[in-house]
């Protein structure tokens, strides 16, 4: 018992070290390893699954894509019934078994569009992984038939001003913008609440002059935008002009519909 902890502790320290030499060598890794991520990175992460705990507690959880398990394991801990989470990295699901254990959480290595379990749930939370995934429409589809009737999904990804199948992120298939990425889920879910996270806005600030020259070679001086910062997580009720958005992320609370 006690070499079997040794060797799991040696992978997870491994594991630790490699998240960390990509930090150091790329600036950042496509995992969040808890404690070994830029700051900022690690708190969108964390405040992404603070945020989700009102919904979770006394619930019966998914967390789809759950990368190493730290989200997965606050959710077990602050309240939920039980938490099943799952990953395609057996690496990941490795570290998050050894790292963070509890009785009323157990862990999977599956592919998020076909993954099944033996109940359905009462909240899935799928936070992050949605743009990593070419087939998002069976990944959806996935979402809905592990979802009970009239269960919560949430769901968060990147926005962008234009939906693109070239993101920059190498990781990604495809981000989509405020508005797109909303329509995705009409048909089968009910949009409860969007939340917006750490968004910036560059607006073109309204003057009565403009150079004419620049408008035809499409440059705008930085002088001319506007930009507004958001907060860590707020409730979007139109408060800005999502069509500039420049970055930052969206969370939609959504409820499943009954079936057709």
């Amino acid at each position: 018992m006690k070499e079997n902890n040794l060797e799991e502790e040696l992978f997870c320290t491994n594991f630790e070290l490699r998240n960390l030499s990509d930090l150091l060598v790329y600036g950042k890794a496509e995992r969040w390893v808890y404690g070994f991520m830029l700051k900022r990175y690690e708190d969108e992460h964390l405040n992404r699954y603070l945020y989700a705990l009102q919904y979770t507690s006394q619930k019966k959880v998914l967390d789809i894509a759950c990368g190493c398990g730290y989200g997965t394991f606050l959710m077990a801990e602050k309240g939920a019934e039980s938490v099943i989470g799952v990953d395609l990295s057996e690496d990941a699901i490795r570290y998050g078994n050894h790292r963070y254990a509890r009785q009323n959480l157990k862990r999977f290595v599956a592919d998020a569009t076909t993954f099944n379990h033996d109940y359905l749930f009462d909240v899935i939370v799928s936070f992050e992984t949605i743009e990593h995934i070419p087939d998002y429409t069976g990944f959806i589809e996935n979402l809905y038939r592990n979802l009970s009737d009239n269960g919560t999904l949430l769901i968060s990804t990147p926005i962008t001003k234009t939906t693109t199948t070239s993101p920059k992120n190498p990781y990604h298939v495809i981000e989509w913008s405020f508005y797109d990425f909303q329509n995705l889920f009409k048909d089968k879910f009910d949009i409860v609440e969007v939340m917006i996270q750490e968004v910036i806005i560059q607006e073109e600030s309204k003057r009565k002059e403009y150079n004419i020259k620049n408008r035809i070679l499409n440059r705008i001086s930085k002088e001319n935008l506007k930009t507004i910062k958001g907060k860590s997580i707020e409730k979007y009720t139109g408060q800005y002009n999502m069509n500039q958005c420049k970055e930052g992320y969206q969370i939609l609370v959504l409820k499943k519909k009954p079936k057709q």
